[in-house]
């Protein structure tokens, strides 16, 4: 790997907090981690208080730590995930109902502007 991979796993990892923060209580990069090549660290605590120092590589997503900024897990100890949302499926039912409230209300805004706009052409 060469230093643009680098940078595109912080990339990814940016991008991925993003997308999850409405959804745990706080995430944010390692700032006592370094990204490499190969890994990016994120700390993330989820709905129900847990904390975990996330590992993204091009394996995946794994629980690296039980704490923020701590690598106490080894790889062969604990899962790769496909995608973070997979993971936190698996580890916070706060996250499985933040998404399904929040799915319903954007449903719900779509359907009241489908329906203001039909009023609207009759």
């Amino acid at each position: 790997m060469d230093a643009d991979e680098n940078y595109s796993l912080k990339i990814e990892a940016e991008e991925v907090i993003k997308e999850i923060k409405y959804a745990v209580n706080s995430v944010e990069l390692s700032k006592v981690l370094q990204s490499t090549d190969e890994y990016a660290f994120f700390n993330l605590e989820t709905k129900e208080n847990h904390q975990y120092c996330v590992e993204l590589s091009p394996k995946g997503f794994r629980l690296a730590g039980k704490q923020f900024d701590v690598l106490d897990q080894q790889e062969g100890e604990s899962k790769f995930y496909e995608t973070i949302y997979s993971m936190l499926d698996s580890i916070s039912p706060g996250y499985r109902n933040t998404f399904g409230d929040t799915l319903i209300q954007k449903l719900q805004g779509l359907h009241s502007m489908q329906r203001s706009e039909g009023s609207a052409d009759s």
